[in-house]
């Protein structure tokens, strides 16, 4: 399980990223959307631990994804989606 996990990951953060290069093409009526998939994929995120170590206190690693391959499908499905609703949306414009 923990192989399909990584690979779903994987495709969040691709399509996270490929979103966050367009960023300034979603519309202002998604941006709360947008928002929340960025909270949904922050935990993903390998600089985030980095960020926010202090130095002198210990450090430790995140633990693994403790969710199921069907949360991340959703939250995979719920990018594309979203995706595809910014392509359309840079169509119209």
């Amino acid at each position: 399980m923990k192989d399909e996990n990584t690979l779903l990951i994987g495709q969040a953060l691709q399509i996270r990223d490929k979103l966050i290069a367009k960023r300034h093409a979603i519309p202002s009526s998604m941006m709360n959307e947008w928002s929340d998939l960025q909270a949904q994929t922050e935990v993903f995120d390998a600089n985030k631990p980095f960020d926010r170590a202090v130095k002198g206190r210990v450090f430790t690693k995140p633990s693994v994804y403790s969710g199921s391959a069907r949360d991340l499908n959703r939250l995979v499905s719920s990018l594309k989606e979203f995706d595809k609703r910014i392509a359309g949306s840079q169509r119209h414009h």
